[in-house]
């Protein structure tokens, strides 16, 4: 392959940083029809008006327990299983859960 001399490299780059600012230097017809920065960011971003949200729901209690198998989960504590709970969501329970396995 041959390389270019040095001198081509240079008018194609000169060429290129032309072609860039006379390309720049053209008008945009789109231009006054674009909103300004203000307009965009206070319609949240491009997706329009602001929408109201709804407040977010409490979550439901969870409280869940360990088993043979899969655990299971109760939205009440159990009574009897202070000592097989592994998490829970919520108001907190009167038995602490247990700690994590090793």
């Amino acid at each position: 392959m041959v390389r270019p001399f040095p001198i081509i490299r240079l008018r194609r780059g000169f060429f290129a940083a032309g072609l860039c600012l006379a390309l720049s230097a053209c008008e945009n017809p789109w231009l006054e029809d674009a909103p300004s920065l203000e307009t965009v960011l206070s319609k949240g971003w491009l997706f329009g008006d602001k929408v109201e949200v709804a407040p977010p729901r409490a979550a439901q209690p969870l409280y869940c327990y360990e088993t043979i198998g899969v655990g299971d989960c109760y939205d009440q504590p159990l009574e009897d299983g202070g000592n097989r709970l592994v998490g829970f969501e919520g108001p907190a329970p009167l038995v602490d859960p247990m700690p994590a396995k090793p």
